[in-house]
């Protein structure tokens, strides 16, 4: 069986480096991190894993099923879980920074062409980073007023890091769908994870912390069920 590896990654990173192949946890070959490549199993074969890197390497694995054994040609794109420059610091911490697929040859001839595309979503204002915004300031000024709060510093981490993501993404205008769905899960669960840090202030604070929280929720489900994106 022919298998057809097309590596394509964002700036292209890793590009002086190579990928180890193993077939059955056997070494088979080297690729070169860049560009297209071919060569030869044995079609007895059942798993073909790519490795990046020697120490702490980057791993990952293609299945050649029943149905694949039938075909005389395979293909397979290498791509990076790539979910813009400031995540990938904290993702090419993880072993599954490096992500293969299998595909069908037109795909396979598509990714050649422009690379691994993900659903991107286009957001029409800033409402959304607007309300994080202030929720992070009501956090993180109530997280200093209440000084005899012995959980208050917890509630002022909380305020601050959102407060520093809130104004990193400010002006994003686009953005890739998970990860969009994952930085707003996250931070609405540290709002609503704040009310049991903070004492409630004058009788309000939680319910001014919970309604914003809520209609930040509202919010994000309109940006990501509204059919304002692109792939």
């Amino acid at each position: 069986m022919l298998v057809n590896v097309a590596i394509k990654f964002p700036h292209n990173w890793f590009s002086l480096r190579t990928i180890d192949v193993l077939v059955d946890g056997k070494f088979h070959s080297t690729l070169s991190a860049i560009g297209n490549h071919s060569f030869e199993i044995n079609h007895e074969a059942n798993e073909i894993i790519f490795q990046l890197g020697k120490f702490f390497p980057y791993r990952t694995k293609v299945s050649v099923i029943d149905k694949d054994k039938k075909e005389s040609n395979l293909f397979v794109v290498l791509h990076l879980n790539y979910r813009g420059l400031i995540l990938s610091l904290y993702d090419s911490l993880k072993p599954t920074f490096l992500q293969s697929k299998k595909t069908t040859q037109d795909e396979y001839e598509h990714f050649i062409e422009n690379g691994f595309t993900k659903e991107i979503i286009h957001l029409k204002d800033s409402k959304a980073s607007v309300l994080m915004i202030l929720i992070s300031l009501v956090i993180l000024i109530f997280s200093i007023v209440q000084q005899a709060n012995d959980l208050a510093p917890f509630a002022f981490l909380i305020g601050l890091s959102s407060l520093i993501t809130s104004l990193v993404y400010f002006r994003e205008k686009e953005t890739e769908r998970n990860s969009y769905k994952s930085r707003m899960i996250a931070s609405i669960l540290l709002f609503l994870l704040a009310l049991f840090f903070l004492e409630n202030s004058y009788l309000f604070l939680h319910w001014i912390v919970l309604s914003f929280t809520t209609l930040l929720t509202l919010l994000f489900i309109q940006n990501i069920n509204h059919r304002n994106y692109s792939v």
